[in-house]
């Protein structure tokens, strides 16, 4: 079974034996290839959901591998070593109708994207979006609130995002916006912090507030500092995810030390004006928890927390980074003393998750499943039994 153990966290952490209870995942590995990135959509427009994992594409129902495009750097059988793909977010960039794949990379220091040839098939020609230094990684977004995950946000030094749309040589591409030129901590998020309806950017050592209008206003920076080994301090997080964790009607955080042990919410408290971020631990028995994403897995009304282990994120360097890597899922019971219960999807069975994970529901029985993937050789999906 993969409920293996439990972790509650409430006003005092305490491990327990969880009993079996809400959904239960099975595992299917897709492929082998050692990359760290991963993305869902229907790329051949046949009404199925594949998963890209660069340099391929695996298509449904069966999964089968498809080649797009070439990519540098090697990875070796222990895990040590890097592909220069560090994002695939599906991005319908020129408008064709044919999803495309925008990208980038810490070593290429340079975003992306990947034109779909439609039915003509072959591989995918690239086209610069810009260089502006290492990238992190990077995902789809509803920037402008509109509902859809059509703006790309990367985790790179300054703030910046992109977006399809006309370049001024009337082409179509990606259209670069900069929030602010100042270099911060890599990690970042997107959510509505204030609670004015409008999606603000985090950065793990700052907020920035969107204006009326994202594309030509200006964003208001606000601090923060969320990461660190101490609380108050700013560190390198993953994804910065926000919800309102306590149901008090205030905006939360959650999110991790990206190459440390730790996992956090960041409990918003107002005084007045002044707002204040107070930190509450949800685990810290394994490190390099790199990719973060809230979703309702059991189907009870709220958010739970997925997350796993990224596989020698430093070849091996980081605290903890030779441990066994493993995909965790983290059920919440919301309140004024929310606890997370820790439900084990795979642990040292050589699956983790690398820079991204995606929740989506992939065989379109209406549950939510999770794909994977990581320098361990995946792809990997754990499909939810529930229905």
């Amino acid at each position: 079974m993969p409920v293996l153990i439990a972790l509650v966290i409430g006003t005092q952490t305490a491990l327990a034996a969880a009993a079996d209870a809400g959904p239960t995942f099975e595992l299917h590995r897709i492929g082998t290839y050692r990359g760290e990135s991963c993305g869902v959509a229907d790329f051949n427009n046949d009404g199925k959901l594949d998963i890209v994992a660069l340099p391929y594409v695996y298509h449904a129902p069966d999964f089968s591998p498809t080649k797009i495009c070439e990519v540098e750097g090697e990875v070796d059988e222990q895990g040590i070593g890097y592909r220069w793909d560090f994002m695939n977010a599906p991005i319908d960039v020129d408008g064709d109708g044919w999803l495309d794949i925008a990208t980038c990379s810490w070593f290429g220091m340079k975003a992306e994207w990947l034109k779909n040839p439609g039915e003509a098939g072959g591989m995918w020609p690239r086209t610069l979006i810009e260089e502006n230094g290492n990238y992190e990684c990077g995902e789809a977004v509803d920037l402008d609130g509109d509902g859809n995950h059509n703006e790309i946000l990367p985790a790179v030094k300054p703030t910046v995002w992109y977006e399809a749309g006309t370049r001024p040589d009337g082409s179509s591409g990606m259209i670069v916006h900069t929030v602010s030129t100042e270099e911060m901590e890599f990690g970042t998020g997107c959510g509505d912090v204030n609670g004015d309806g409008r999606p603000d950017i985090l950065r793990p050592d700052a907020w920035f507030e969107a204006p009326a209008d994202p594309r030509a206003g200006a964003w208001v920076k606000h601090p923060l500092a969320v990461g660190g080994r101490e609380e108050g301090k700013a560190g390198h997080t993953p994804q910065i995810l926000v919800y309102d964790v306590n149901e008090d009607g205030l905006a939360d955080l959650v999110t991790s030390m990206a190459h440390d042990y730790g996992i956090f919410w960041y409990e918003q408290q107002r005084d007045g004006d002044a707002v204040t971020w107070k930190r509450h631990l949800i685990d810290d028995s394994w490190s390099q928890a790199h990719s973060l994403f809230l979703a309702d897995l059991d189907e009870d009304g709220d958010l739970d927390l997925v997350t796993g282990k990224r596989y020698k994120a430093h070849n091996g360097n980081d605290p903890g980074g030779n441990d066994p890597p493993g995909v965790y899922w983290y059920e919440l019971d919301r309140g004024a003393e929310p606890t997370w219960t820790k439900h084990v999807l795979s642990y040292d069975e050589g699956v983790g998750s690398g820079l991204n994970l995606v929740v989506i529901d992939l065989d379109a029985d209406t549950d939510l499943d999770i794909v994977v993937t990581g320098k361990w050789g995946g792809p990997a999906w754990f499909e939810n039994k529930l229905k």
